[in-house]
């Protein structure tokens, strides 16, 4: 019953809520009516026809408006068409395309409310015979720009030929060319000065907003492929097993943010003989002067290796500590005195409530290197240290916690003068925060799993942002 009330109540709302926009926008349609007719009066045909206009955009149910909009809009429209006409006979041909298009946008507007105004076919005749002049002697100065390699002016020439006839003969096909040339040219100069980054998304711009032009997939998939850099991650150097665990689970949370970054220009190499554990800086280093033939060969296709160094590690939660307090229960009653008035009496009776707190921390410190195994350069190097730490603290009473008040006392059976009640209003407010705190920790496990997520981001990053070329 509650649910479907409400429900009719909203519907009701929402009925009141149109009925009020249709009579204010009845309202407003009137309003232009009778400021159209006094200029119509007036003689001012084109302002009134435009207030009819609005009058209808309103309401569109205004008749007074539409005829109005039909004596005035004639008038309008006769103008613009002998504005065509005079265009038309002076030879301007561009003057007369465009004066003819306003003719046909604003008989347009106003057949939208149902007046159909008389438009003369000899109007449209006339209309075809200049646009085929203006558009044939567009075209010829676009093909002229081509041919003299002027593509930002024949672009713009293309682009005005097609907005006003999009099947104009071969147009869109020389648009394609005036667009998409220049990229394409300046993505083989970026090719052939080894820019290949840059190469790789002009190319990728011309496939993205027009498919395939002339090579560019063939010549997009030649930037991608020498840009490319195919990374192998090594197991990071550690003094113990947790060190090593948490480089492991590292690595893991690295390689996967990597690929969730879907940058074209680095991939993660997997190989069996990159975990080897003894590869180590110093072997790595050994490996890429081959100073020692006896050590095992990097996979030939990678081009650098991400290398790193736990420097510190420590994680911990500890257990709920409990300690027990001392308060008051402040209790008020309503008593009834020997003369038949009432009191009110507050006691205070001595109690004791629970304090728990709780903590965990998670503390990193790790050193990583991206190392160019061509050359031997340092690509990317950084030290990262993540500290995260969480603190529950809160307090439970069993009874109403609402009525305690801060204090001390000596004997919970025996008054001393060693008892102190505080029953002041922010005493009481400091008290009563610990029984609404939070009570559930973020323990050491769900903080190392944010700081390897926010330490692998920040590496990955690093690492995507690298870009070889600058």
């Amino acid at each position: 019953m509650i649910k479907r009330s409400t429900t009719t109540k909203f519907s009701f709302l929402i009925i009141l809520a149109l009925l009020i926009g249709t009579i204010l926008e009845g309202c407003a349609s009137k309003r232009y009516m009778n400021k159209a007719l006094e200029l119509e009066e007036a003689g001012l045909i084109s302002e009134a026809a435009d207030l009819y206009l609005r009058s209808l955009q309103a309401n569109d149910d205004n008749i007074d408006s539409k005829l109005g909009l039909k004596r005035t809009g004639q008038v309008v429209l006769n103008d613009k068409s002998d504005e065509f006409m005079a265009f038309y006979r002076n030879s301007q041909y561009k003057e007369a395309v465009y004066a003819f298009r306003d003719v046909q946008k604003y008989h347009n507007q106003v057949k939208h409310f149902g007046i159909n105004l008389d438009l003369s076919e000899n109007t449209h005749t006339y209309y075809q015979e200049v646009k085929d002049i203006y558009l044939n002697d567009t075209y010829g100065k676009a093909i002229n720009a081509l041919d003299a390699e002027n593509f930002d002016n024949a672009l713009s020439l293309l682009n005005e030929i097609l907005q006003i006839e999009p099947n104009y003969r071969d147009a869109k096909q020389h648009w394609v060319t005036a667009k998409f040339e220049p990229i394409y040219r300046e993505g083989l100069s970026f090719l052939k000065s080894g820019k290949n980054r840059n190469a790789y998304f002009a190319f990728d711009q011309i496939l993205k907003e027009n498919g395939d032009y002339k090579e560019s997939s063939q010549l997009q998939n030649e930037a991608r492929e020498k840009a490319l850099i195919r990374i192998g991650i090594i197991p990071f150097s550690h003094l113990s097993l947790s060190q090593k665990n948490i480089g492991d689970e590292i690595q893991t949370y690295i390689r996967s943010e990597i690929s969730r970054q879907k940058s074209p220009f680095y991939e993660i190499i997997e190989s069996p003989a990159l975990s080897r554990s003894d590869l180590s800086y110093t072997l790595l280093r050994n490996l890429l002067l081959k100073k020692e033939e006896s050590y095992p060969k990097l996979p030939s296709n990678i081009d650098a290796i991400l290398t790193g160094k736990i420097k510190d590690y420590s994680s911990s939660t500890s257990p709920l500590k409990k300690t027990k307090r001392k308060a008051w229960l402040k209790e008020t009653q309503t008593i009834q005195k020997e003369d038949g008035t009432k009191e009110k009496v507050t006691e205070f009776r001595k109690v004791y409530y629970y304090e728990y707190s709780r903590e965990s921390h998670f503390d990193l410190s790790i050193s990583y290197s991206l190392t160019s195994t061509e050359n031997k350069k340092v690509m990317v190097t950084d030290i990262i240290q993540k500290q995260l730490r969480d603190r529950i603290e809160f307090a439970e009473f069993d009874g109403d916690h609402r009525k305690l008040v801060p204090g001390t006392w000596y004997s919970l059976t025996r008054e001393s003068q060693l008892d102190k009640i505080y029953d002041d209003s922010q005493s009481v407010k400091k008290l009563q925060s610990h029984f609404g705190s939070r009570k559930e920790l973020t323990n050491s496990h769900e903080l190392k799993k944010q700081a390897l997520v926010e330490i692998s981001t920040l590496i990955a990053q690093k690492i995507i942002h690298y870009n070889p070329e600058i």
